[in-house]
């Protein structure tokens, strides 16, 4: 009978994992979170684009809709730069403004093209020259159209459009 417990106690102290074990089973794990890097960082970059492309667009239709309900004396816009847009008060947009909603982006997303008319270019690194939309009627229609391409540092684009009738879509 203590021959029968001490093979058992014998049996009861491999309880857990050797240093090598764990050590194995960490290098696998490090091998699969490299291996899964590229494909969650191209993930994260497209999902940053898809974002702010979808809340320029919905400062778009902020504008709009502020315009359209004649808040504020109904002028409002929304101004465009190579790393954030701004939606802002008001018949023409100025900086320094405090109430100014402004919406940076992180360092995957950039503005890479505005293209509004009528009007002249916009110089987007600067945010100078043609970079607003304008909605200042109950109509809902904008002063400007064209487009804005939102690009992703891995490649793609998305482009934020808007009509002569106040249509915005994202594609």
């Amino acid at each position: 009978m203590v021959e029968v417990s001490n093979s058992m106690h014998r049996a009861g102290q491999r309880r857990g994992f050797t240093i090598i074990e764990l050590m194995i089973i960490v290098a696998i794990m490090a091998i699969m979170a490299v291996m899964a890097a590229p494909y969650t960082a191209g993930t994260l970059a497209s999902a940053s684009l898809s974002t702010n492309a979808d809340l320029a667009s919905d400062a778009l239709r902020e504008a709009q809709s502020s315009a359209t309900s004649r808040k504020s004396g109904g002028k409002f816009g929304v101004h465009f730069e190579a790393t954030k847009f701004v939606f802002f008060e008001g018949a023409a947009y100025s900086g320094a403004d405090p109430d100014n909603a402004v919406h940076s982006f992180t360092g995957e997303v950039t503005i890479s093209a505005v293209t509004f008319s009528p009007g002249g270019a916009c110089t987007v690194a600067t945010g100078s020259g043609n970079c607003d939309i304008h909605f200042a009627n109950h109509r809902g229609t904008p002063t400007e159209t064209g487009s804005v391409v939102f690009s992703s540092v891995d490649g793609p684009t998305k482009t934020v459009s808007i009509n002569a009738a106040g249509m915005i879509d994202v594609n």
